[in-house]
């Protein structure tokens, strides 16, 4: 019977936890979001992240390669921004607010294997992709069990949000 118990005992404690938390943030040029994944290692070992996937409906959605300078200067184009003398955003642009300070980031992408630390340490991650792509899952895969005897777990993301019509 002590057999059984620390069997399961063992079996149990060498299957590894990952905590997901998603946020999405508005693009304030283009029509582009970035998606903010933060991974937390709940476990009370180390585990190695070897793939990380965002899916919709079963296709990977991939990074869109946005550019805030490129997207802001398309914009600019487009709305002919005259340069007179008293243009005040040339002398505050840096200092807009968090959101867009935060926009302008560029994505860090997923590549590689990421050593995960123990418990509590987190990590984090972004992509930007269209707005039309918001992922619903997304699959992480790592060098432990996650799961009874899968190294791969999928986490519901963005499930309850719905992006409305334009013509509605």
């Amino acid at each position: 019977m002590c057999s059984i118990i620390s069997f399961i005992y063992s079996f149990k404690s060498n299957i590894y936890s990952v905590f997901v938390s998603t946020k999405k943030l508005d693009a304030i040029y283009g029509d582009s979001i970035k998606v903010i994944i933060r991974l937390t290692n709940e476990s009370a070992n180390g585990l190695e992240l070897t793939d990380l996937k965002l899916l919709k409906n079963g296709k990977q959605i991939e990074d869109n390669g946005y550019s805030y300078r490129k997207a802001r200067s398309v914009h600019d184009n487009l709305n002919k921004i005259s340069n007179n003398y008293f243009n005040l955003e040339y002398f505050f642009d840096d200092y807009t607010g968090v959101k867009e300070n935060e926009q302008k980031s560029s994505s860090y992408n997923f590549e590689g294997t990421w050593l995960f630390p123990k418990n509590g340490m987190c990590m984090e991650c972004s992509y930007w992709i269209d707005k039309n792509e918001l992922p619903d899952t997304l699959e992480i895969t790592t060098n432990k069990r996650l799961r009874l005897f899968s190294k791969t777990k999928r986490y519901s993301i963005f499930s309850d949000l719905i992006i409305p019509d334009s013509d509605i």
